[in-house]
């Protein structure tokens, strides 16, 4: 994603402390995925800021969220907005990401596991060619 990951905010975003706390994919969450996994950490964001998240049958691989926010009503697009989920599909399990900021094409982003080891980390990276899912 060309980003330079931070570790960002002491508080891991919100992210509840059963979750973070707890050995990376030890637990499932709210919704059926791991914890401390991408889409783990954006259903709590949209759970956080919305009062709901739909649950899509614990489906783990953020590339299908985009088709499970069609199905399910959710709108998506190509323009990021702040309280937005900014999916990658690049590799085999895509990279869920919540959008904090948005300057222009450069969008500002809490996740977890971009390092792969289920770390908590912000960035700013360019927000082109990204899919976006607008829960509200």
């Amino acid at each position: 994603l060309g980003g330079v990951p931070v570790a960002g905010d002491p508080n891991h975003g919100g992210y509840p402390a059963q979750w973070a706390d707890a050995p990376q994919d030890s637990t499932l969450d709210s919704w059926g995925m791991l914890n401390r996994e991408c889409v783990s950490y954006t259903a709590w964001k949209v759970f956080q800021a919305y009062g709901y998240m739909p649950y899509w049958g614990g489906v783990g691989n953020a590339n299908e969220w985009p088709g499970d926010a069609q199905g399910a009503g959710i709108p998506t697009g190509s323009t990021p907005k702040v309280g937005s989920v900014a999916i990658s599909m690049a590799g085999g399990f895509g990279h869920a990401m919540w959008v904090e900021a948005v300057n222009g094409n450069t969008i500002y982003v809490s996740q977890y596991n971009y390092d792969l080891a289920g770390h908590y980390s912000e960035m700013s990276i360019n927000g082109s060619g990204l899919t976006y899912i607008y829960f509200q």
